[in-house]
């Protein structure tokens, strides 16, 4: 019983949705189910026996007839809201639908916590969420709806039989409970099938995606990387196999003890009954015979079909508890309401800050304490995984601190609305990401009004973007990428770079952070940039992170982390003098290029 309430609660979730989104087709589509039924009975089987019946009782043409145009009426009805309904009403419906759904679930995956993304449970229940949701609501509006006709069905087509003979309701109930039984199985093994296919599924599909992705394509004709990744796809594939001939068997054996036993029920037993009913007690005239030929047919069709949608709803319930997982999500810092951040560059302090990744055994940083005054250029240094990109993040509260506090003009950052202390800050990280529209939107991240098109035209001028533009017949409103246009450019890595750099600069912003996004450039070109960078950032405080520590001299202060401790702080002439870890790094990358 507990699992067939979760069953309906979970419809009953997703029904809401669909009504809020389409509250007029809902209810006008499911009115339309029950009417249709009740036009098959009335032009089926009520008219045969109806027609049968009076034709034997010597009932006159005129009443016939005019019985023949009601039905007749009521069948043109039916076709015409049928076609309204089917090429119009539902494609409209289904378009508002999905956009009403998709717009829940990327609202809530905005304002998720980034750390979630560290989860792989939040993860599997967003991807299903998400990339599920268009197809499986709809799905499961065509269910309901068969659940609805076939109910009707059900009722019409067994009110029938009842008022004509109802000991024929004793064959459909035992008809009914077969077929629930064995389909109750059937749900199981189906989804216990699902579980342990899914993990085979993605790494079949991440093998199949990497042969026709850009990305790989290079790696792949360049090397025998294609040899393992068959080889891993053959082990993949022959799994599947292997799980589907196990269960596919068991399904079969349900499935022909289903269709045997109901058989027999249907086509002996029934049909028996009615023969000795009309030819040996002569109870039933040769009308009520063929018109409840004709309902048994039909109710034990849609009984059929009903328990069959039954199984459907059964399925797609289990969707609704990862699309209910989703949702049930708290953003812990998203969230919480704060005073306004401050416009203005404030001291940030980090005070004995230590973090470690939920699920991680070590900390990534350790007992961190450090402070960084307003306009002040910080440079953040060391080794891969040294934790620079986390220090920053957790500045920027994209993360909370595990251990000790982060304080802004004296204030715990936590006590600051999340959305107004981010805006106060400009980044641009190492793994930035373009977007599949035009250069201003890229720029700007937001809808591009009028009376901000010079400025980012000054601030692509400023990121070294210039000749390129120059070359785009549409300028700012080139689209990039050709995702959704033909007429799209596509970048490469540095032009890349410097459109997202850009974005620094048209962003009105107290703190600017750089994690490596000049890497793609030559280190001229890079040393060019952050110079750039640091003079026009002059009224800003700057945290920027280079593998290249040519650029660090430009630095006030440069902090040098190992192992998510800070090692070494102070200017560059100080770390060379101390003839310390960041010396010893200079110097060997400065082997590279002095001769």
């Amino acid at each position: 019983m507990k699992k067939f309430i979760h069953i309906v609660s979970n419809h009953l979730l997703m029904a809401k949705y669909f009504f809020k989104f389409a509250p007029a087709y809902f209810l006008l589509h499911f009115l339309f189910c029950i009417y249709v039924s009740f036009v098959d009975m009335l032009a089926g089987t009520y008219s045969v026996q109806y027609i049968f019946n009076g034709l034997s009782d010597g009932k006159g043409f005129r009443e016939i007839f005019i019985f023949l145009v009601f039905v007749s009426l009521a069948m043109l009805v039916r076709h015409i809201f049928g076609a309204v309904t089917a090429e119009y009403l539902s494609a409209m419906a289904a378009t508002k639908v999905t956009a009403g759904l998709n717009k829940v679930i990327f609202e809530k995956a905005r304002k998720m916590d980034l750390v979630y993304y560290e989860t792989p449970k939040f993860y599997t229940d967003f991807v299903w969420a998400a990339s599920q949701a268009e197809g499986k609501l709809g799905e499961m509006y065509g269910s309901w709806c068969v659940f609805v006709a076939r109910l009707s069905d059900i009722i019409f087509f067994g009110g029938f039989m009842v008022a004509t003979d109802g000991t024929l309701m004793i064959f459909a109930v035992v008809l009914l409970v077969i077929r629930l039984v064995i389909s109750g199985l059937r749900i199981k093994k189906r989804y216990s099938m699902n579980v342990e296919i899914k993990p085979h599924e993605r790494r079949r599909d991440y093998m199949t995606r990497v042969f026709y992705l850009a990305d790989y394509a290079k790696e792949i004709r360049l090397s025998d990387i294609h040899k393992t990744l068959f080889e891993r796809l053959k082990k993949t594939m022959a799994k599947i196999r292997d799980i589907n001939d196990k269960g596919g068997k068991k399904l079969m054996v349900y499935s022909l003890i289903q269709n045997m036993s109901t058989e027999a029920v249907l086509d002996f037993f029934m049909y028996l009954y009615l023969c000795v009913k009309t030819i040996i007690t002569k109870t039933l005239k040769f009308g009520d015979l063929a018109s409840l030929t004709n309902a048994v047919w039909n109710f034990t069709g849609s009984a059929n079909e009903f328990i069959r949608v039954l199984s459907e709803l059964g399925e797609q319930s289990l969707y609704v508890d990862h699309f209910r997982n989703f949702m049930a999500y708290e953003p812990e810092i998203e969230r919480q309401p704060g005073i306004e951040a401050p416009k203005e560059p404030s001291v940030i302090s980090l005070k004995n800050v230590s973090f470690k990744y939920e699920g991680a055994e070590n900390y990534s940083l350790k007992n961190i304490n450090l402070e960084i005054k307003p306009y002040e250029k910080i440079a953040v240094v060391g080794y891969n995984g040294a934790g620079k990109s986390t220090l920053v993040k957790l500045i920027m509260r994209l993360y909370d601190v595990t251990e000790g506090e982060i304080l802004l003009n004296g204030t715990n950052i936590k006590k600051y609305e999340a959305e107004s202390y981010r805006k106060t800050f400009g980044s641009v990280f190492q793994d930035y990401k373009v977007f599949a529209g035009t250069v201003a939107e890229n720029v700007e991240m937001d809808f591009v009004k009028e009376e901000r098109r010079n400025i980012i035209e000054e601030s692509l001028r400023k990121s070294g973007f210039s000749d390129k533009l120059s070359t785009l017949k549409k300028g700012i409103d080139t689209p990039l990428t050709r995702e959704f246009s033909d007429e799209g450019v596509n970048l490469s890595g540095g032009e890349e770079q410097k459109i997202a750099i850009s974005r620094i600069f048209a962003k009105n912003c107290s703190y600017v952070i750089l994690d490596e996004p000049s890497s793609a450039l030559d280190p001229i070109s890079e040393y060019k940039l952050n110079e750039t960078m640091i003079t026009l950032s002059e009224k800003k405080t700057v945290i920027f992170i280079s593998h290249r520590l040519s650029t660090t001299c430009m630095a006030d202060r440069i902090i040098m982390l190992a192992n998510g401790e800070i090692i070494e702080e102070g200017s560059h002439d100080y770390l060379m003098s101390i003839n310390g870890k960041y010396a010893e790094m200079f110097n060997k990358q400065a082997e590279k290029y002095v001769v």
